[in-house]
């Protein structure tokens, strides 16, 4: 009996009812959580199938990332290869670039070490002739003065002589006389002076010495000479000083032609000598600047040899690398896989093979079900159907409405019409969030992979640039190239047509002069023959006599025109020779730089066929990065259309099922709590009958 029991306060919760049926429903809700509590705590089949299941997740999960991030080491490595191939294909045309400069240079070095070395023994050769040729000329000199001195002595004395014989022989004196004059006393010295002169011969010589022998006899009273010798005596003289004239004039041409030809030779080897050293100059420069190019190519070579023994070695390393990492991570995946497996197949045998005693071994505590007014369930129905506009729950409402009405259990039917709707909206929920799940982490996936094929388009661009730009500098230094080539043709075959021609003006000018010498020295010849016999004449009538004092001044002006033109000759010769040397040293400069110029054109081609291949490769490339943007884009519309074009958003969604569940689960937990207390109340009442 429940009278006299203390006045209880109401439990929270309770708002109507007696507080007896009020307690007893509480506690049946405690006894159903409980039983509820026990059942998840107590069963290891489902602990177990909820461990493998996360640990699926896992393994799922990781290999996803693992996944992702071998795409992106993948991505890395042939970015990586590219750029390496791109560089090392660069460094080895540095290195093709490099060795053929400095083998140019080399073989210029040894051409102009030898150039060098034969200008200086032209140079050596030449100041030795000219050193020898200035000694001879000097020792000429010294012997013409010599000679000339004694010549002007003795036809200044002769003539004198003569002069002084004549006046005296004209007053009708006698040779003893005349020797004894006072102005024959002057010359008796002079006359001594003419027999000791080597420039007379000996027979002559001994006839002055016989007149002044003569001058002394008369002086110590000797017999006089005959009058009848006067002619011959004066013969005598008169036949040493033409010869002392004669000789003087030949000892002047000699001396004027021997002076000419050393300043001929002089001239010639003067030019020559500063035409080799200024050659000389500029092979020495010429050999500096190919040095300092050789050794520049040289440094760079070695660096550069250096840098593309890096690049070969880098990639090597990278190549075995991505190799090593590529097995790896298929003999991941393939583990991955077979633990997924091993995983799914446990999860099935347990599902399959412990169901039955999963239930005999956890089940729960059947209760028995009374009728009670179930108006509060079909009120929360009701009301989580309207809060969600959904006309499901609505139709609920009305099944439940009637199982109630005419099912023989209402309980175990209206619960198991709630809870097949609670299963659904959740499956449904579940699949909504994993759908929402699947389109965040798809779009996400698909933007990062639209950002790096963009990414990857934008490097390709700009390398394509790169090289466009490469081909285009590449062209321009080829047509450079080729247009000097072609000015270095036209301008060689301008030098031969030049050299062609001066030549021939210097064969015709050559000839000229020569015959311009030969012809006046043949007139001088001419001249001095004819002139040369009339200074010997001593006409002692009125006859032709002929003109020296104008054919001197004739053949001095004669001897002066053969002057200019043997100067101008060698003047001539020497510009010939400076001329031809310029020539080919112009020719030779022209063939070593038309050597390097096609050298270089070889090598640009072959360098811009090989950066049109690698873009042709970029074009390639980035087409078919194009084609998979293309194809990430027209993916990514489908997912926009599937995951964002809804009626209504996800989260809208999201809040209007978790009202439904809860609604539905309050439902249920009322039905349980009304269940529970019915079943204690009939407990109770029977062992109050009893």
């Amino acid at each position: 009996s429940l009278e006299g029991s203390p006045q209880r306060t109401k439990p929270e919760g309770c708002a109507g009812g007696s507080s007896i049926a009020c307690e007893m429903r509480v506690t049946a809700t405690c006894v159903f959580s409980l039983a509820n509590a026990a059942q998840v705590t107590s069963n290891p089949i489902s602990k177990v199938l909820q461990l493998l299941g996360e640990l699926r997740g896992k393994v799922v999960a990781e290999g996803e990332a693992e996944q992702e991030s071998y795409e992106e080491f993948t991505k890395w490595c042939k970015d990586e290869s590219k750029q390496k191939a791109f560089e090392i294909a660069d460094g080895q045309e540095q290195v093709e670039s490099l060795s053929a400069t400095i083998e140019k240079a080399a073989a210029a070095i040894s051409d102009l070490d030898a150039k060098i070395e034969k200008l200086t023994k032209s140079v050596n050769q030449a100041e030795s002739d000219l050193s020898a040729a200035t000694d001879v000329r000097h020792n000429e000199h010294q012997d013409y003065l010599a000679v000339d001195k004694e010549l002007v002595e003795a036809i200044d004395t002769l003539g004198r002589a003569i002069g002084v014989l004549e006046k005296v022989f004209k007053k009708g004196s006698s040779l003893i006389q005349a020797m004894k004059s006072p102005e024959m006393q002057q010359l008796t010295s002079s006359l001594s002076v003419i027999i000791d002169a080597t420039v007379f011969e000996t027979k002559d010589k001994k006839r002055v010495a016989a007149l002044l022998q003569a001058k002394e006899d008369a002086q110590d009273g000797d017999e006089p000479e005959e009058e009848g010798s006067h002619g011959s005596i004066l013969d005598l003289l008169g036949d040493m000083l033409d010869k002392a004239e004669t000789q003087k004039a030949e000892a002047d041409k000699a001396e004027m032609t021997a002076r000419f030809e050393y300043e001929k030779l002089k001239q010639s080897l003067t030019g020559q000598i500063a035409f080799d050293n200024k050659q000389l100059d500029a092979a020495r420069k010429g050999l500096a600047t190919q040095q300092e190019v050789k050794a520049t190519a040289e440094g760079d070579l070695q660096g550069t040899q250096k840098e593309l023994a890096a690049d070969i070695k880098y990639d090597s390393e990278t190549h075995d690398e991505c190799e090593e990492k590529a097995e790896e991570w298929n003999t991941s995946m393939h583990e991955r896989a077979q633990e997924i497996e091993a995983l799914d197949t446990a999860t099935k045998i347990i599902k399959e093979k412990t169901g039955g005693a999963e239930s005999q071994a956890y089940g729960f505590l059947q209760m028995q079900t009374v009728r009670r007014d179930y108006s509060a369930v079909l009120a929360q129905i009701s009301a989580a159907g309207a809060s969600g506009k959904d006309k499901k729950l609505s139709a609920l409402a009305v099944r439940v409405k009637a199982a109630l009405a005419s099912s023989a259990d209402p309980f175990a039917k209206v619960k198991g019409l709630i809870r097949d709707m609670l299963e659904r909206i959740s499956e449904k929920a579940k699949a909504d969030a994993k759908e929402h799940e699947w389109c965040t982490k798809t779009t996400a996936e698909t933007e990062a992979k639209q950002d790096d094929h963009e990414s990857e388009i934008a490097a390709l661009t700009s390398k394509a640039d790169k090289a466009k730009s490469a081909i285009a500098k590449a062209n321009q230094r080829i047509a450079t190239l080729e247009a000097e080539l072609g000015e270095l043709s036209r301008m060689q075959a301008d030098m031969d047509k030049a050299r062609t021609e001066a030549h021939a003006n210097y064969l015709e000018s050559k000839q000229d002069y020569e015959a311009g010498i030969e012809g006046v020295q043949t007139a001088i010849k001419v001249l001095k023959d004819y002139y040369g016999q009339s200074f010997l004449q001593q006409p002692s009538v009125s006859s032709h006599s002929a003109s020296e004092g104008g054919a001197s001044g004739i053949i001095g002006l004669l001897e002066v025109a053969e002057s200019d033109f043997s100067k101008l000759l060698a003047e001539t010769e020497a510009d010939e020779r400076a001329a031809q040397a310029d020539y080919e040293a112009q020719t030779k400069a022209n063939e070593i730089s038309k050597a390097e110029k096609k050298t270089s054109l070889k090598y640009k081609r072959k360098a811009q066929a090989e950066t049109e291949k690698v873009l042709e490769d970029l074009k390639s490339d980035r087409d078919s990065e194009q084609s998979e943007l293309d194809a990430v884009l027209d993916y990514y519309s489908g997912i926009k259309k599937r995951c964002v074009a809804q009626p209504e958003p996800y989260e809208e969604r999201k809040r209007r099922r978790e009202k439904e569940i809860e609604g539905l689960k309050d439902a249920l937990e009322t039905l349980e709590n009304e269940s529970a207390g019915a079943f204690l109340a009939v407990k109770r009442h029977t062992r109050r009958v009893q």
